[in-house]
């Protein structure tokens, strides 16, 4: 099975963390619907408020960085899709990441056999 990955980062400024952590929880509450409708594999979604946050959640701080030049809060987003899958099919998610500046810092693909 062919794996895509798309890490996105916030390229946004916000106002405070408690405006990151509702687009966060706006954006995985959308990516949860599409995951049981199978248009995603798996995701992560995570505001980065911390510093420690990068160690507690797993993200990789260059790539953060590569975007942000390291101003917190931003928004960390990676989706995981089977390689058949459709990109950008739905217009909810396509506003929340344009809400959020979201911004493609990494893509990759693997093969799991």
């Amino acid at each position: 099975m062919d794996l895509a990955c798309e890490i996105f980062v916030s390229a946004r400024e916000f106002d405070n963390d408690e405006e990151a952590l509702n687009l966060m929880r706006r954006l995985g509450s959308r990516l949860s619907k599409l995951q049981k409708e199978t248009a995603l594999s798996g995701y992560q979604v995570v505001a980065l408020t911390d510093p420690s946050d990068f160690d507690d959640e797993d993200v990789d701080l260059e790539i953060v960085e590569s975007v942000t030049g390291g101003r917190l809060p931003t928004l960390y987003v990676n989706l995981t899709r089977q390689g058949g899958s459709s990109r950008g099919r739905d217009d909810e998610l396509a506003a929340l990441f344009h809400e959020g500046g979201m911004v493609i810092a990494l893509t990759y693909s693997t093969r799991i056999d």
